[in-house]
């Protein structure tokens, strides 16, 4: 009998090993969440799989981390366990506390991981201490960081990014169109240019991609994957022309940012922009309508009123500066992105798309719609203020941006000036934007869903879509539903009222029950 114990005991152990070992390369969790935000994409996944050599990611975390962010040692532990199951073996992790050794110190300053100062009130004592909470990552001879995880949420979409960065053999290119060269003032190293207007978008497209300026004047190198074109209010030279032109018939996929109206709000006048571009897009087949849209979901500009003696500063609702949360839901892009904030838009024809091009809208406006058209370009304050913009605008959304494919041909194939040009191409893509505001300093750029919107649009453009899918999960955008005036007021009574009447029947019902416990009592005593 005893013996047969221990056989069980045996076999029992022996399996618990098993299951162990096999655990170290089968890895696998349920998660219920929406968009199942709490394990890796299948990105992820295929990212870590298709390393070539070992990764070592060093977590720099201190032990004695402040309660608002002492989760984030558990989390990071937990996200990269999850890296290091699914890649066969080539993704390791170890967690090292430098904070009481100067060697350890010194090893996370070279990988670029700095202590951060917060503030800890222990002991009834505000004290100021200094915590490490990076990443680094180490591929070969290249080295990557993660400085300072101030935030879990979006952490997978950033892990991941910097894998496929430093585990590439080489990155995919990406240009971005200038019209004038800037001024170069010297600057503190790494930091954008003070003077340029496209420094955030630049930034975090160079994260993941080598980026490159352009003037249009040479031709684009041909290892590009897409331009990003920042907008004109003046016509190309004919070779400016001539290269973008024939960059699109090379196979390159071009993102276009461009105002058919150049507007001026501290003017508020506004006038058409007559520039040799759009001939280019009518002769391909594109067409930007010579308005600005209105929309009655919009932004706030502050206006200067006088109240008394005292002078102060008034919110206004402008509707030519829309806010879109109607987009296509079908579309990778925009799929699960709100939010995105327009400055002086058009609306895009699509009922002079050319024939043998496809198009597919990604942004619209809301369902209170309008639209001012030459040669009355009335964009004034005094309009709006004070006014029921829905009651104003009753139009169907209008479509502000989209993706032209199929079918491109060349704008100079009758062109005996340029007789060494390729005359078509299936290959390419144009995405346009109706508003080059989208992307600048000071304007759109500020807006996280347009910087979103951007950093999706050149991932699809430069075929690295699966970055999209990553990002797209940590910036979904779930609006609360715009209720009428009256179903509010109906909510607002029902909060109010229905707690107190809820408490008046609970007291109801208590006082019954007492007086039957009572009666019950009196017939037992009597």
């Amino acid at each position: 009998m005893k013996k047969n114990i221990w056989i069980d005991i045996v076999i029992f152990l022996a399996i618990i090993i098993f299951v162990n070992l096999v655990s170290l390369s089968i890895f696998t969790r349920i998660d219920l969440s929406k968009g199942k935000i709490y394990s890796l994409s299948k990105s992820s996944k295929q990212a870590v799989k298709d390393l070539e050599d070992r990764l070592v990611i060093k977590a720099y975390f201190s032990k004695n981390l402040p309660g608002e962010v002492a989760d984030a040692h558990r989390f990071v532990k937990d996200i990269l366990s999850e890296y290091q199951a699914y890649s066969r073996g080539r993704l390791r992790f170890e967690f090292i506390d430098p904070s009481d050794e100067e060697n350890l110190k010194k090893e996370a300053q070279k990988c670029q991981i700095f202590p951060a100062s917060m503030r800890v009130i222990e002991n009834d004592k505000l004290e100021i201490r200094e915590v490490y909470m990076g990443l680094a990552f180490l591929y070969k001879d290249k080295t990557e960081s993660l400085p300072l995880i101030q935030n879990t949420r979006g952490l997978e979409y950033d892990i991941t990014k910097i894998i496929k960065k430093i585990s590439a053999i080489c990155l995919k290119k990406i240009a971005f169109f200038e019209l004038e060269k800037e001024e170069e003032i010297p600057q503190m190293p790494g930091y954008p240019q003070k003077n340029d207007e496209f420094a955030t978008v630049r930034q975090y497209i160079s994260e993941s991609y080598e980026v490159s300026k352009t003037d249009l004047s040479k031709p684009i190198n041909v290892e590009v994957d897409a331009l990003v074109f920042t907008g004109v209010e003046d016509s190309l030279s004919m070779y400016q022309l001539y290269n973008l032109d024939q960059f699109l018939m090379g196979g390159g996929n071009i993102l276009f940012f461009q105002d058919r109206i150049k507007a001026n709000l501290q003017t508020q006048q506004a006038e058409s922009i007559n520039s040799n571009l759009f001939d280019l897009f009518r002769y391909y087949g594109i067409s930007i309508k010579n308005n600005l849209v209105a929309d009655a979901v919009c932004g706030h500009v502050q206006v200067q009123q006088q109240r008394g003696i005292f002078r102060m500063a008034t919110p206004v609702s402008y509707p030519f500066f829309p806010v879109i949360n109607n987009v296509n839901k079908e579309n990778l892009i925009v799929k699960n992105l709100a939010y995105m904030q327009l400055i002086f838009a058009s609306e895009i024809d699509t009922t002079k798309t050319g024939k043998d091009l496809e198009f597919e809208p990604l942004l619209y406006t809301s369902e209170n719609s309008g639209e001012v058209t030459m040669p009355r370009l009335d964009i004034s304050l005094q309009n709006y203020m004070n006014r029921n913009l829905k009651g104003m605008f009753i139009d169907p959304p209008k479509i502000v941006a989209g993706i032209y494919s199929g079918l491109f041909k060349s704008y100079f194939i009758n062109n005996s000036e340029f007789m060494d040009m390729i005359p078509e191409t299936t290959n390419s893509k144009i995405l346009i934007v109706t508003d080059s505001d989208f992307i600048k300093e000071g304007a759109g750029a500020g807006v996280k869903g347009n910087l979103d919107f951007v950093l999706n649009a050149v991932d699809y453009m430069a075929s690295e879509e699966s970055l999209i899918e990553i990002r797209s999960r940590e910036t979904e955008f779930k609006p609360l539903k715009e209720l009428s005036s009256g179903t509010r007021k109906v909510i607002k009574w029902i909060n109010i009222l229905f707690p107190s009447i809820l408490l008046i029947i609970m007291g109801i019902l208590h006082y019954r029950g007492e007086l039957k416990r009572r009666k019950i009592l009196g017939e037992l005593y009597e």
